[in-house]
């Protein structure tokens, strides 16, 4: 190795650290303040050494009860994952593998869902959910988020199917395999690396999401976004308690992308986002 070689190697991993560690400094920030009293994180200059507290995650989620938040966010984002996932897959694969007249049309007409901002279909949805009497439920925002997750999961999986040759199907079939059996037996093990990283994406899309949550839920199915800001109050603004709520909200996706950070990874880099 010469020395020109080993001078490149050495500047772009410090410009590597520096990137890293220009992500990482607000999170650390987050969490520190959230082990401060209210007048250590306003102290100028500010605390690196302090005396830590959990006063702040006491006061937000046993006084204040925003566990049941926490708990309410974590039931919309998986039952929202699973069902997009149960009926994204098989028409993402029904999309890769089948022709019929108007597909194009249509499949471009459901990327069109996705892309349509949230705020338009806000009232509508109000309209829809309610005469449905969905309102404050579950069930009413579990179907809101899934209706757009949906389109992101056939778009994203599409690609992934596409990468798997058709005579792999074909070879299925002649061997005594139905289409349901080629989609599970073959289709969705191939994908599964492309599956992983979907769902991440699904379970971050609506563990973050906030016009829908703020509209369509109430007291008792409130999830942490839109709880968040009820710490903003006439008194002032709880930044210790904020940067609770902060750091607990990431640690759910965080261990999700951790658990699976091997077939996210594979699925990034295998060209299906574009």
């Amino acid at each position: 190795m010469t020395k020109k070689t080993l001078a490149i190697r050495r500047t772009v991993l410090i410009i590597f650290i520096l990137f890293i560690l220009m992500y990482l400094i607000p999170y650390f920030w987050l969490i520190s303040t959230s082990f401060k009293t209210r007048v250590e994180a306003f102290s100028i200059p500010p605390k690196l050494i302090f005396k830590a507290t959990i006063k702040n995650y006491r006061m937000v989620f046993i006084e204040k009860n925003f566990g049941k938040n926490l708990l309410n966010s974590m039931i919309v984002a998986f039952f929202v994952t699973s069902i997009s996932l149960i009926v994204g897959l098989p028409s993402a694969y029904a999309f890769s593998r089948f022709r019929m007249k108007g597909d194009k049309i249509l499949f471009f007409y459901l990327l069109g869902t996705r892309f349509t901002p949230v705020i338009v279909l806000s009232l509508p949805l109000y309209f829809i959910m309610a005469d449905l009497r969905l309102l404050n439920s579950f069930i009413g925002i579990i179907l809101a988020h899934s209706a757009f997750n949906i389109a992101f999961v056939v778009w994203m999986m599409k690609g992934f199917f596409d990468t798997i040759p058709k005579e792999i199907d074909e070879s299925a079939r002649v061997d005594g395999c139905s289409w349901f059996g080629s989609f599970f037996r073959i289709a969705i093990p191939l994908t599964a690396h492309g599956i992983a990283a979907t769902s991440i994406f699904c379970a971050i899309n609506s563990w973050n999401e906030f016009l829908m949550a703020f509209i369509l839920t109430g007291y008792k199915t409130a999830t942490l976004p839109v709880a968040l800001p009820g710490l903003m109050t006439p008194q002032g603004t709880f930044w210790g308690q904020i940067a609770a709520v902060g750091s607990v909200i990431t640690i759910p996706v965080l261990i999700f992308a951790f658990i699976v950070q091997k077939y996210m990874v594979q699925g990034m880099s295998a060209g299906a986002i574009k």
